[in-house]
């Protein structure tokens, strides 16, 4: 994933890259020239990130900084080869890298992609929503740095992308542990769970799912009452969704149960 937000000014873009071998001796093995000038080198590790040659890139952008560039050239050197560990998903690298971007070039005017990136590298890194969500939570914290300090960057449109999409599978993961003491008629630990989807993460898919449920952990423990109003208001909250299809037709379950019928299970 190479980031063409920007080119810094002092940086010349060449064209013909595929005659920087011919006529030279000095070449390496790839038919690249093992001496040319840094910004030559920074066009041509740029032009083998933008093919997906990210291991030739890194080697390029390596030695590039190993040769005591200018400022601008190394400042532009640093950020793409931190996005060439972000695609060959060596995230932890990724991360270290983009953040000491951000220490080194605290004025850079890519500071705020250089936040999102590291965003994404913990997203990325981050595992299935059943397991800890440690890296998840991280990321969105560092999205959420960006769009407060940031609030004009032209990445805000994908970060705020990228927050849905962390919100979405923290809520995943609150909903699987409710279902799962569900299925364990363990009603009152699994509505600690939905309400914490439905009033932390009530703008995600999984509020309207988690209503539905906490209306059967009602119906599970017969608090019949409880349960009705738990499925209206997926009804009127949620009109048209599958879980409002859902929740009418639990309603109409309990129409043959008596309102008196209530029969609350202690310490379930």
């Amino acid at each position: 994933m190479m980031f063409r937000l920007r080119r810094l000014p002092t940086v010349k873009v060449l064209l013909g890259l595929a005659f920087l071998c011919l006529g030279f001796t000095a070449c390496s093995r790839h038919g690249i020239k093992d001496r040319m000038a840094p910004e030559d080198r920074l066009v041509l590790a740029d032009r083998l990130q933008s093919e997906d040659k990210c291991i030739r890139a890194v080697e390029q952008y390596e030695k590039l900084l190993s040769e005591f560039p200018t400022p601008q050239v190394a400042e532009r050197a640093r950020f793409n080869l931190a996005a060439c560990h972000l695609d060959l998903e060596q995230y932890d690298l990724a991360r270290t890298k983009f953040e000491d971007f951000v220490d080194s070039y605290p004025k850079s005017d890519m500071v705020d992609n250089a936040l999102y990136m590291i965003g994404l590298s913990y997203m990325r890194a981050a595992p299935r929503p059943e397991r800890d969500q440690t890296q998840t939570f991280k990321a969105l914290n560092e999205l959420s740095l960006l769009l407060r300090e940031y609030p004009e960057s032209d990445v805000r449109g994908v970060a705020e992308e990228a927050v849905t999409e962390c919100r979405s599978k923290l809520a995943k993961k609150e909903y699987l542990a409710g279902r799962l003491y569900l299925n364990m008629k363990s009603f009152r630990s699994a509505r600690v769970y939905f309400d914490s989807v439905i009033e932390t993460y009530g703008d995600t898919p999984w509020a309207a799912s988690a209503l539905l449920l906490k209306g059967r952990s009602y119906a599970g423990q017969k608090r019949y009452e409880d349960a009705r109003a738990a499925y209206q208001q997926v009804i009127d909250d949620f009109p048209g969704s599958e879980a409002g299809d859902k929740a009418a037709h639990e309603i109409r379950e309990l129409e043959h149960v008596r309102p008196g019928g209530e029969d609350v299970e202690s310490g379930k």
